[in-house]
């Protein structure tokens, strides 16, 4: 039922368009999506040695399971300045009937106005995608391990959910070569009786002459909003300070000749960090900064070779330790609302924080239509935690531990294949595998071997 209300709202829409606005066009789109995923995220840890299962229960082990997404857009030019678009999506596991699985949801519902008020001056208002650079602060309002719990692959693939839509306001001053961007967001509408909502807004300024350079320089900050806690021990709860991040930063691309070409990003974080049930308070200091070289052969295979080192700042963790560390600086990295894979199972398993990344790939034609993309990621921490297990909170390995070894920072080296074959113009299959080598950092409890496979359909119109 809710379905056919929601197509029969959005085919209103418009004929009404048509009726009243004179519609100059109207043009229809979609793809299908549909994945078959094979993956252990384990590590080989067991029931047995699991902190919150009885002996016999398992822990998210091997696991398969198959994922259609279905995406359906329309886009109306109602006159030459005005333009609306909506786009329905549902993504389903195969065998689950649940309302998640079969609901169509609101992707993206955004009116566009060209030309507003002044000629370069663009406002686009609703569900849309905002992403910025490389995704490395902006690109998706849960970040790209987790996603919305009202999908139906919420904590099971959150990592191949397409939901990447933000509800917001992007008013765009197109001075070329400057292109400015003001935004804000509205990334969660928590209880109506706490003031516990979480914001973005920010502004982003692109400078792109015509030699081939891009150089952004921005300011993003997330607020959150104050919370009411509980202090150990005491029966009333008492207001939270507020949490904040602020986050500055600019990001240089720039060819360096025609085989060459340089990525640097570098940002600062500051604010104010809330600790565990809001006891501690701390002010934050972070950095962030990612360089990457990719090298064109300009050979007939459209062979290219690339590195990248991502470097995201860490805390001790240890405000539990006795004697804690109550008001000094909070070093930890907020991922924000970040996009980025370096490889796959390690990004399910570790957050996008406290880490030193290497990632060097290779990608090349090996036919007229297929493609091959090789990737090495290795990873190791900036600072050991102070626990001696890293609980999971969210993505596909949610309520997953793994088990830390104090004296080491190497968590693991993996390596992804990916093969594309083109099909036709607007069909794909894609072949996807990654194997995680677990570091010196994992202890004996999680020193196993673990991998992913997906198998992948994908067809666009």
């Amino acid at each position: 039922m809710r379905i056919k209300k929601l197509l029969l709202l959005v085919a209103g829409f418009f004929v009404s368009s048509t009726l009243l606005a004179a519609v100059d066009n109207i043009k229809i789109s979609g793809d299908i999506n549909i994945d078959a995923v094979v993956r252990n995220l384990s590590l080989g840890l067991t029931g047995a040695k699991h902190p919150s299962l009885a002996p016999g229960q398992q822990v998210k082990d091997k696991e398969n399971f198959i994922v259609s997404q279905v995406r359906l857009r329309f886009d109306a030019d109602l006159t030459e300045d005005v333009s609306a678009t909506v786009r329905l999506l549902n993504e389903k596991v195969w065998g689950a009937e649940s309302s998640a699985n079969t609901d169509l949801d609101l992707d993206l519902a955004y009116i566009n106005l060209r030309g507003f008020i002044m000629p370069f001056l663009n406002l686009k208002v609703g569900r849309q995608e905002i992403r910025f650079g490389n995704g490395f602060i902006i690109g998706d309002p849960y970040t790209n391990r987790s996603t919305s719990s009202g999908s139906a692959l919420y904590q099971l693939a959150d990592d191949i959910s397409l939901r990447k839509s933000f509800d917001a306001i992007r008013a765009t001053l197109d001075l070329e070569p400057w292109t400015v961007d003001l935004v804000y967001a509205k990334v969660y509408e928590g209880a109506t009786q706490t003031d516990d909502d979480i914001n973005l807004y920010g502004i982003n300024v692109n400078y792109s002459p015509a030699d081939e350079t891009t150089i952004e320089g921005y300011f993003f900050a997330k607020d959150k909003a104050p919370e009411l806690y509980r202090l150990p021990g005491a029966g009333a709860y008492v207001q939270d300070e507020e949490s904040k991040v602020y986050c500055v930063g600019s990001r240089i691309k720039k060819d360096l000749n025609k085989k060459l070409t340089l990525n640097l990003e570098v940002a600062h974080q500051f604010g104010d960090y809330r600790g565990p049930l809001g006891v501690y308070h701390s002010h934050r200091d972070a950095y962030g900064a990612q360089v990457g070289l990719d090298y064109k052969f300009l050979n007939k295979a459209y062979s290219i070779l690339g590195f990248w080192y991502t470097y995201l700042s860490g805390d001790a963790d240890d405000y539990g330790k006795p004697g804690g560390q109550a008001g000094r600086k909070f070093t930890g990295w907020d991922p924000m609302f970040e996009d980025q894979t370096g490889g796959e199972l390690i990004n399910l398993i570790l957050p996008q924080t406290n880490s030193h990344t290497i990632v060097v790939y290779f990608f090349t034609y090996l036919g007229k239509n297929v493609n091959m993309l090789l990737r090495f990621t290795d990873q190791m921490l900036v600072k050991n935690y102070f626990s001696n297990r890293y609980a999971i909170t969210e993505g596909p390995a949610y309520g997953n531990y793994y088990y830390l070894d104090a004296k080491n920072k190497h968590i693991g080296d993996e390596l992804d294949c990916k093969i594309t074959f083109d099909y036709s113009e607007n069909s794909k299959f894609i072949l996807d595998g990654a194997v995680l080598f677990p570091g010196g950092g994992l202890a004996s409890e999680n020193d196993n071997v673990t991998y992913g496979i997906t198998g992948s359909v994908k067809i666009s119109f």
